[in-house]
């Protein structure tokens, strides 16, 4: 009798370890799809561009109100870890901006605000979202979310390759 209660006790000590361990794996899960600043501060230049679930036929006119979407390829991101920076396209357009990162656990998103001369980034309340799709210190995958007609979302997907 007694060799099987101390059996039932090491069972059910196993066991609370194993639900520890699996309860500890999904919270780290989660914390993996955060961005940091770091990751995203420093030099980029964007090697590709291409639209991502746009219908056949679909026109996208340009992107972030500045110039059509394959101008960007090519182009220089700045992004300062103190949330300033540039966008330099290959055509001659510069644009300061104002950056942040939304990490809601599970779905990083790069913001960024256009700063033209004489704006405040406090004073500027429109702005773009992106999906951070990927980031890491040799590579960025940012994709830019379009709302269809259909009520479906398509996007534009940058990729950067860090310029140092």
């Amino acid at each position: 009798m007694k060799k099987l209660s101390k059996l039932k006790q090491v069972m059910a000590f196993g066991f609370a370890i194993l639900i520890f361990a699996a309860c500890s794996s999904q919270r780290n899960a989660a914390v993996s799809n955060k961005v940091s600043k770091g990751a995203i501060s420093g030099t980029w230049t964007v090697n590709d561009v291409r639209l991502e679930g746009f219908p056949s036929g679909y026109a996208v006119k340009n992107a972030f109100d500045l110039a059509p979407y394959q101008d960007f390829v090519g182009s220089t991101w700045t992004l300062y870890g103190g949330y300033g920076g540039s966008i330099a396209l290959t055509n001659g357009i510069n644009q300061e901006i104002y950056w942040s990162i939304i990490n809601d656990g599970m779905n990083p998103t790069f913001q960024f605000k256009k700063i033209n001369a004489g704006d405040k980034a406090k004073d500027v309340r429109e702005g773009y979202q992106l999906e951070v799709a990927e980031a890491t210190k040799t590579s960025l995958i940012l994709r830019s979310p379009f709302t269809l007609a259909n009520g479906g979302t398509a996007y534009i997907v940058y990729s950067f390759v860090n310029a140092k």
